[in-house]
């Protein structure tokens, strides 16, 4: 009797025990659950900001402010070159005028180096100043014989 008794309450304890591992299952099915709901509904409330927030914007809007913060820090640079150009000099000077008579500087040091430099001596063997004749007449002799077999060849 004791032995079913121990059995009967083995079987208890493993139902219990399964029943609370369905529990347990449940309650991290619930927790998870609640977890993705919060998830979902700080995500709803994420996306709800950035429409507020982009609602009165959009990338044209955004274009013509860059337009007009780039245009003013031309405005800035042209002033603060103004003010830091000193009173009085180079107001009657034209800057293409500066720029020919610096090409024209340049051209002229270029042209002196040019002049400056020594050119190199080349020696070159003499020439011999006359023809040797032996030479001569094999060449006429050669194109003469050329010349009778070609007009043979073409008499036939």
């Amino acid at each position: 009797m004791a032995l079913k008794r121990k059995k009967a309450y083995e079987s208890n304890i493993e139902k219990i025990n399964g029943a609370r591992m369905t529990i347990e299952t449940q309650m991290m099915a619930i927790e998870n659950a609640n977890v993705n709901l919060e998830t979902m509904g700080a995500m709803r409330a994420g996306a709800e900001a950035m429409k507020n927030i982009h609602g009165s914007m959009n990338i044209d809007k955004v274009d013509e402010t860059m337009d007009d913060i780039r245009d003013q820090m031309d405005i800035a640079n042209e002033i603060s070159e103004a003010i830091s150009r000193p009173v009085g000099v180079g107001d009657d000077l034209d800057e293409d005028e500066l720029l020919n008579e610096l090409e024209e500087l340049e051209q002229e040091e270029l042209d002196a180096k040019m002049l400056e430099t020594p050119s190199p001596v080349v020696t070159a063997p003499n020439v011999p100043v006359h023809v040797p004749a032996a030479r001569a007449n094999e060449v006429e002799d050669d194109e003469e014989a050329e010349l009778r077999a070609l007009q043979a060849s073409m008499a036939m």
